[in-house]
């Protein structure tokens, strides 16, 4: 009996010491640091002492505004994407403990924070992970769900919010900002494809002309600056129409015109945290001219421009975009850097777009006509695995089985570069797509295809 009862003795203490040595070499998960606290964005006007306005000028207190990613929210419609080598910084390396399937997202214009990164589950990104106050440890608040999943056009797409932080700019300022992050896939074993966009800007509201009218400025990027002229972008509407996902945006000027009538745009102050943007429009009083355009075919044409971008050369903070309402310019001499020009016969209408224009002058009161037209048509061949060098040679003798890139070059009489070409004879415009064929020595047709924009 007594061996029994020891033996029962022991095989409890065996089984003790076995609970106790699975229990001791269970891994518990490390815990999140303390949340990052929300930051303040508000700013009195009232507290910046700004000088007293010029009388007349119209003045724009800018407040900042994050934006959400929603579907129908405004939005930057433009996209950047950054390659660096991957590197296992701190707040990577605490993530790492806790979420173990992750890609790592670059963007270097973040200071300390230029590593996040999406957990991927199943092939699907389900969550991205970025340090928002910059501190190398990862908070429950760093963590964030997919504010868009879009499975439709052949491609997954997600898309990830940040809220507003404070961004440590290279040259040490402190910036309120927020970032989108959107995260495709063409297939679902295909590596994702990352970009990033801006997902904020600054607004204001004062009156023109007896109008409520609604100003937004849009960053230069990711350097968090919303006032650099010739980069940043400005909408100035009633503030009565609608802001939705899609706005016409114009390049931000010294010089901007609003309803056919010129303003100087100032700006003082700056964003920042605690800091602020003050916009003042001033009515300009120079002189003016104004500008056509005459398209040079095989029969008369009628054209005129939808839009332009002009800069001037002698000014690089004065930039236009011009709608096809608008044909006046402050006297400068001036870029045409791209535009859309509208082009019929009697019968028929079109419509294409250019980069690559003419330098010209606006002269007090004059018309200056650009002539463009008179297109020369060319074929461009490269080595199709060197199409994105910068130093890649055109050639016109190849290796047998090599793979070109064959690109049609349409140029024109100003030096300008032809891109798309539409059909504007029906409700709906149509896209005219050229055809190529090659040929032997002998003329006979080896191939021929209709080619692809894009």
């Amino acid at each position: 009996m007594n061996k029994t009862v020891f033996g029962t003795i022991v095989f409890v203490a065996l089984l003790i010491v076995i609970a106790f040595l699975l229990k001791s070499s269970k891994t518990e998960p490390p815990q999140f640091s303390e949340p990052v606290a929300a930051i303040d964005t508000e700013v009195d006007p009232n507290a910046m002492n700004f000088p007293e306005p010029p009388e007349g000028a119209i003045v724009f207190d800018m407040a900042y505004h994050g934006l959400g990613g929603g579907e129908d929210e405004l939005r930057y419609n433009s996209y950047w994407g950054f390659g660096g080598q991957e590197k296992e910084t701190p707040f990577i390396k605490a993530l790492k403990k806790n979420v173990k399937n992750i890609k790592l997202v670059y963007n270097p214009n973040y200071e300390n924070a230029q590593w996040s990164a999406i957990e991927m589950k199943k092939d699907k990104p389900v969550a991205f992970y970025f340090d928002l106050n910059a501190d190398g440890k990862v908070s429950e608040n760093e963590k964030f769900l997919p504010v868009k999943e879009d499975y439709s056009a052949g491609r997954i797409t997600s898309e990830f919010v940040t809220p507003d932080f404070i961004m440590n700019s290279k040259e040490g300022d402190k910036i309120p900002f927020r970032t989108l992050l959107q995260v495709n896939f063409y297939n679902q074993s295909s590596t994702p494809s990352c970009m990033w966009s801006p997902s904020c800007v600054l607004e204001g509201t004062s009156t023109i002309n007896g109008e409520q009218t609604k100003l937004i400025l849009f960053s230069n990027g990711f350097n968090g600056s919303f006032s650099d002229f010739g980069r940043g972008a400005y909408y100035l509407k009633n503030d009565e129409e609608k802001v939705g996902r899609n706005i016409s945006r114009h390049n931000l000027s010294s010089i901007i015109n609003y309803n056919g009538q010129f303003y100087t745009m100032k700006m003082e102050g700056t964003h920042a945290q605690d800091k602020m943007v003050r916009v003042l429009l001033e009515k300009y009083t120079g002189s003016s001219g104004e500008l056509t355009v005459k398209l040079a075919g095989n029969e008369e044409l009628t054209s005129e421009f939808t839009s332009a971008s002009i800069k001037s050369t002698k000014d690089q903070n004065i930039n236009f975009t011009l709608s096809g309402k608008q044909d006046k310019l402050p006297v400068s001499e001036y870029k045409l850097n791209s535009g859309y020009v509208n082009y019929s016969t009697q019968d028929n209408k079109w419509r294409l777009n250019f980069t690559e224009g003419p330098e010209f002058a606006i002269n007090t009161d004059e018309t200056t006509t650009i002539e463009l037209g008179k297109p020369i048509l060319a074929v461009s061949a490269i080595d199709e695995s060197k199409r994105y060098e910068n130093d890649t040679k055109e050639q016109t003798v190849y290796a047998k089985g090599k793979t070109i890139l064959l690109s049609r070059k349409v140029t024109g009489v100003a030096g300008e570069n032809y891109g798309y070409f539409w059909n504007n004879n029906s409700n709906r415009s149509e896209s005219i797509k050229p055809e190529i064929k090659i040929v032997d020595s002998d003329g006979k047709e080896v191939a021929s295809r209709e080619m692809e924009y894009g």
